[in-house]
């Protein structure tokens, strides 16, 4: 069922986006409720515009293809895919702009957060990774593989997870028998909560025996036990990048289908004195 979501607040900083009735959103799974899906809400309230929402429970062809045909019968203006690789599967059937939504630069906040394990003088990062199948825990791990590589540093085996906190517990659990783990980037902070309290059941103290750095900055993550040093995403920026992108292809202005945002390292107790001090 698709959902209304508009109201006022205030002007887009960037390029604004002249209301031409209501704009369609597909949304994918977990996309559904997750926080891109918000911070594109929150633009589109900046700018008093509407969404209407389909939530599909898979990423199969049929089922974003009726939502493309669904939308299209609303009359929207166009169309924001909440997961970019569909975007190549389903511009050849919609008749209106279709925009991938905008994201944070995922390599580049993995990158920052294998920098500052690094820099804390470790010899390498472990990483927690995400399903090996999505795209998101794809870039995160090459931009936590590609910096080990470039500081010559040794590259060990992804521990994998499913984005849970059951599943990072269970994944600290084997780590915290692994001989020389001292630091690990977990590919979420959900993830990262299951592996501290993984670390605490076997004993270890978090910084004192080893440093974690997560990706998201939940809201929680400021609170978890140690609080999570974590890279942030700036999901309302990303909203006002995939509006302002809309914006210009309902002009005809031609402008880059993807857009990203910066990634902001937050950085907390988890990793905040020296391991061993």
């Amino acid at each position: 069922m698709p959902v209304d979501d508009a109201g006022p607040d205030g002007p887009l900083r960037a390029r604004p986006l002249r209301r031409r009735g209501t704009l369609g959103v597909i949304a994918t799974g977990a996309s559904a409720s997750g926080p891109v899906l918000h911070g594109l809400r929150a633009a589109a309230r900046e700018q008093e515009y509407a969404l209407s929402v389909f939530s599909v429970s898979s990423a199969s062809g049929p089922a974003v293809l009726a939502a493309v045909a669904g939308l299209q019968l609303q009359g929207v203006a166009g169309i924001v895919v909440l997961d970019g690789h569909l975007l190549a599967e389903l511009a050849p059937v919609a008749a209106i702009p279709l925009v991938p939504a905008a994201s944070t630069d995922q390599y580049a906040g993995a990158r920052q957060a294998t920098e500052h394990l690094l820099q804390l003088g470790h010899a390498t990062v472990w990483h927690l990774g995400g399903p090996e199948e999505g795209p998101v825990a794809r870039a995160r791990e090459r931009g936590w593989r590609e910096t080990l590589e470039r500081h010559g540093a040794e590259v060990p085996p992804v521990v994998r997870g499913d984005w849970s906190a059951r599943s990072g517990f269970r994944a600290g659990q084997s780590l915290a028998v692994e001989p020389g783990v001292g630091a690990v980037f977990s590919a979420n902070d959900h993830m990262a909560l299951g592996l501290l309290a993984a670390f605490t059941q076997a004993g270890m103290q978090v910084p004192r025996d080893a440093h974690v750095v997560g990706f998201d900055d939940v809201p929680e993550a400021a609170y978890f036990a140690p609080p999570l040093t974590t890279v942030r995403q700036d999901y309302l920026a990303a909203g006002r990048h995939t509006l302002a992108t809309m914006a210009a292809r309902l002009d005809g202005v031609a402008v880059p289908a993807w857009a990203t945002v910066e990634a902001e390292l937050v950085v907390r107790e988890s990793s905040r004195c020296l391991k061993g001090a």
